[in-house]
């Protein structure tokens, strides 16, 4: 009996043909379960918190308890989507010798350090106060110029005609007590603004150049005085200075919001300096003493 079973080629057939259907239930049913994709409460919390790069487990179940039914669905078909995506990508290898994938993934975990580390991120009123007197540099207020001005460009009417003209115009502002408002009424139109309103030297330099900054800043203001003509590349300028304001230090009760959030900043960048330091520390580099041979 056993020699013919060896001889038969159709029994052989159907051997092969049985066991291929074994098989393929087995291994059929394995793949067919590989493909599930489970989308419960738990990954689309998971789904909302690394969509968002936050940790607030809390936060995210009243979001998720308050999405309509249609929301909801919109959101499982968007986490199945990515997982799907997700074990495809891995099918076919993508995620090896990727180093855009290594970068991302190095990433997610420095985000995930920065949301554990200042999950409970709080600070006093003496750090914030500490803090303030550690970068007391960072909060000086700028010195700052408010004025308008009266131009003549030279390069239309010529260096010496706008001269003339800018110094008959003093006389006549001066004289008719001609207002900040009505500045924009005389003169010829200039590229940038008519009125500055408290704004710091750099941009007056870049506007009308350094030396005429400089002159404007050692001015006295006064509502009712035109001073001129100063000499910008553009031409000549009479100028009203209403405002004027030396570089200064701040009280702390000035500036204590914004230093706050500088303080809360910096201490989220320690937490999460030390929260991937003490990752670090479990691993022992071991450096290729070439390396060390090659300066």
């Amino acid at each position: 009996m056993k020699s013919v079973f060896l001889k038969d080629p159709l029994l052989h057939f159907l051997g092969l043909g049985f066991g291929l259907l074994i098989l393929f239930q087995f291994t059929g049913n394995q793949e067919s379960e590989e493909r599930n994709v489970l989308v419960d409460r738990e990954t689309l919390l998971t789904f909302l918190q690394y969509q968002s790069v936050a940790f607030d487990r809390e936060q995210f179940e009243l979001f998720l308890d308050d999405m309509s039914q249609r929301e909801i669905e919109d959101l499982i078909q968007e986490a199945a989507r990515e997982e799907i995506l997700y074990r495809e990508a891995l099918a076919l290898g993508l995620d090896s010798d990727d180093y855009i994938i290594r970068s991302r993934l190095v990433q997610k975990l420095r985000y995930l350090s920065e949301g554990f580390s200042n999950e409970n991120l709080s600070i006093s009123e003496e750090d914030i106060l500490a803090y303030f007197e550690s970068n007391r540099r960072n909060y000086d207020i700028d010195p700052f110029i408010t004025f308008t001005h009266v131009f003549y460009n030279s390069q239309r009417r010529g260096e010496e005609a706008a001269h003339r003209l800018a110094e008959e115009k003093l006389v006549e502002l001066n004289n008719e007590g001609v207002t900040f408002e009505e500045a924009a009424n005389h003169g010829d139109r200039f590229p940038y603004f008519v009125n500055y309103v408290e704004r710091p030297p750099q941009l007056i330099a870049s506007h009308l150049g350094g030396d005429v900054a400089e002159d404007l800043f050692q001015i006295t203001p006064n509502s009712s005085l035109w001073h001129g003509p100063f000499e910008s590349s553009f031409g000549f300028h009479l100028v009203m200075i209403t405002n004027q304001a030396p570089q200064r230090e701040p009280a702390f009760q000035e500036v204590r919001d914004r230093v706050e959030s500088d303080a809360q900043a910096a201490q989220a960048r320690e937490n999460t300096a030390l929260a991937i330091q003490e990752i670090m520390d479990r691993y022992e580099i071991v450096i290729d003493p070439v390396l060390m041979l090659a300066n």
